[in-house]
Parts: structure tokens; C-alpha cells; sequence
């Protein structure tokens, strides 16, 4: 069989498997991108039903496939053994792993970076889970088991790949040819924006004394001469900073697009600055928050950073919905220790020497309060 009639050959079949649906410009590049043109020799295969068919058959009939086509015959010792050693990680599952047999010779398996049994199930598991997770969240969208199914589903965590990790982004051609949206459309795109993209309270905040806002440019000028202090910096991550220094943070922190990070400036009713808090979103399905804060120099010794606190942990707690609310500090900060113990937080972490700091390694704190703490403390 010549190759012109190889390549007709495979085309048929894969039409026959995938329907006939138009490749534009930007699937051919998309594809081009990511795969190679297959063999003739990896095309005879195909047809006699041992290797997979291509992935994509460009516009001008090129079949294509990924890099490592064919690796897993090696993997499993032989074109010969490849089916046994395939359908075996679904031991005493024979019906699913026969199915996906079929679909990984079919090339169905195209929106995974990786295409083996491994793979193939983590997809399937971690679908499973994310179906799972949005049912509850649109029940509750503060649920926190909820929240860490979807995480772990869509980002993934320690040990365990997300689909975010395991899927290719795919093509317009693919939604034809599966007849809707992609598994990324559905299970990371689509549930990140609905669940783990943090919308923003109505701001300001207020509070009996005080007002929490996002920064403005003028906020710069009320930082400076505290910025430039080596005592006031002295436990804080950063070292002292200059004017110009102080005018680009606070650029930086006005014009920030990260929605999971929210950095306030505190002043009084009388729009005095008087410090800033910020929240950090982060953790499986951003279910916890980093808590901090500063008072500017004169300001102390008046409970605003305590009165600010609790507004931001209220944030966190109500707006966000997190679970877990976290702090850490120099452990020779013994004002904001004492604070995080008015907030009613746990010390729940005690590291010793742990955190290079300004020439030399420093022990730190960490404290916590869980939702759950926060509500019955306040039902008192």
C-alpha cells in the first residue's frame, strides 16, 4: 500500500470514528504545535487495530500523533502484550477497562498531556470529584469539603494531579467532534471561574472606628516616613524602603489584578491612615486565608489593628467563605503574638530558626482559626 493510499486509509478510518467536521487555521497550528506527522509504519499499525489512530488529521490530510505514539507497547514489553498490560489497572473492572481500550485506539484519550492508564483513570477520578464538588458548592457555595474536593479535582495537591495538570487546552475541532464543551471547558475552566475566582465585597468596609479600603496613589504619602524606618521594618518581610520605593508598592498594589490577594489601607472616619491589613486567598480550592497588618508609627497602643482584624477575618469568614484563617510572624513580634491571641487564633506552629530574614535565620509563629472557632466566639 503506497503511502498516499496509507494516508487515505487512516483518514477514512478516523472520520469513520470522529466525524467529518472542518479544521480551521488555528486548529492546524494548535495541532502542529503539539504533534507529529505519524510514520507509515505507525499507520499500518493503526490500521491492523494496534496502535492508536491520530489524534488530528490536519487539513491537508496529514495524520497526526503525539511525540511518544507507540511508547507504551515498549512499556508493556510488545505490541503483542500491550491490550493485557493496558486493561489490567482496571483489575476487577473489566467492562471500563475494555471501554477504554477502545477509546484509547480510537485516539478518543486526545485532551491528555499524557495518554496512559494512569492518566486515563486520574482524569476519570478527578471529573468524578469536581461533578461531585459543584453539585454541593451550588448548594452551598461555602461548603469546605466541597471547596477542597474541587481544589484538589481542578489544581490538584500533594500527590495528586489536578486536571488542570493532566489536560491539553484542545481546539474548536474537538468540540465538533465530541459534540460540545472540552473536559477543560467543563471541569477547570468553567468551575474556576464560577467557584475559585474570589469576587470582591462592596467596599469600603466600616467598622465603629474605622474604614478598610482597597489603596488609592495619594494612600503613598501616609507610608513613607514609616517605610524608611529600620526599627519599624525590623520585623516585617521587607526592608526599609525609600520615597520612590514606597510610591511603586503602592502602584503596585493599586493597580494588582490578583483578586485573591486583598490588600486594604485602615484610616479613621476622618480618613486619617492609620495602617493596612490584607487577606491572602490560597490553599486547596482557596479555602484558607493568610491574615496581616501594620500601624504606622503613632498610631499604636489604640486597638486599631485588633478592630481591622476582626473585620478582615469577618471578610474572610462571611464574604470569602473560608475555612481556615492563618498568620505568620516573627516570633520576637510579641504585639502582633498578643494580637492573634485576642483574635482568639492558636499558636498552633512554634519553628524554631526556620526563616532567613535580614542576615539571619529567624524563628516564627504561626497561628490559626478555623470558621467554626470564629462563629462560636462570637455567639458568646
Amino acid at each position: 500500500m503506497g503511502d498516499d493510499t496509507l494516508r487515505q486509509a487512516v483518514h477514512d478510518r478516523f472520520v469513520a470514528v470522529n466525524g467529518d467536521h472542518p479544521m480551521t487555521a488555528e486548529d492546524d497550528a494548535y495541532v502542529r504545535d503539539g504533534f507529529v506527522a505519524a510514520p507509515p509504519e505507525a499507520m499500518r499499525l493503526m490500521l491492523d487495530g494496534l496502535l492508536p489512530l491520530p489524534s488530528y488529521v490536519l487539513r491537508d490530510g496529514t495524520p497526526m500523533v503525539p511525540v511518544d505514539h507507540g511508547a507504551l507497547a515498549e512499556v508493556a514489553g510488545g505490541l503483542d502484550r500491550l491490550h493485557d498490560w493496558f486493561v489490567a489497572f482496571w483489575e476487577g473492572d473489566a467492562t471500563t477497562g475494555e471501554q477504554e481500550w477502545v477509546a484509547y485506539l480510537s485516539g478518543q484519550h486526545v485532551g491528555l498531556n499524557e495518554v496512559n492508564p494512569v492518566r486515563i483513570r486520574q482524569r476519570a477520578e478527578r471529573i468524578a470529584e469536581a461533578v461531585a464538588a459543584v453539585d454541593l458548592l451550588r448548594r452551598d457555595p461555602h461548603d469546605g469539603v466541597a471547596r477542597g474536593m474541587l481544589g484538589e479535582a481542578v489544581d490538584g495537591v500533594l500527590g495528586v494531579p489536578g486536571l488542570d495538570f493532566l489536560l491539553r487546552p484542545m481546539t474548536a475541532y474537538d468540540r465538533l467532534r465530541f459534540a460540545g464543551p472540552t473536559a477543560r471547558d467543563q471541569w477547570v475552566d468553567g468551575p474556576r471561574a464560577e467557584f475559585l475566582t474570589p469576587v470582591p465585597p462592596d467596599w469600603p468596609l466600616r467598622t465603629e472606628r474605622l474604614v478598610l479600603r482597597p489603596y488609592e496613589p495619594s494612600d503613598a504619602e501616609a507610608f513613607v516616613e514609616a517605610w524608611a524606618s529600620e526599627q519599624w521594618t525590623s520585623l516585617l518581610l521587607s526592608r526599609p524602603m525609600n520615597r520612590a520605593e514606597v510610591l511603586e508598592m503602592v502602584r503596585r498594589r493599586t493597580s494588582a489584578a490578583d483578586p485573591a490577594f486583598v490588600s486594604l489601607v485602615v484610616t479613621t472616619h476622618d480618613g486619617t491612615v492609620v495602617g493596612d491589613s490584607l487577606l491572602h486567598l490560597q490553599g486547596t480550592g482557596l479555602s484558607e486565608g493568610e491574615i496581616g497588618w501594620t500601624v504606622l508609627p503613632g498610631h499604636g497602643g489604640h486597638g486599631y489593628a485588633t478592630e481591622a482584624a476582626r473585620a478582615v477575618l469577618r471578610l474572610g469568614f462571611e464574604h470569602y467563605g473560608l475555612r481556615r484563617v492563618v498568620a505568620n510572624l516573627d516570633a520576637r513580634n510579641d504585639r502582633s503574638a498578643a494580637l492573634c491571641e485576642r483574635l482568639g487564633m492558636r499558636r498552633e506552629v512554634d519553628r524554631v530558626a526556620d526563616f532567613w530574614s535580614k542576615g539571619t535565620w529567624t524563628s516564627s509563629y504561626e497561628y490559626a482559626l478555623l470558621r467554626e472557632e470564629w462563629a462560636a466566639q462570637r455567639e458568646r
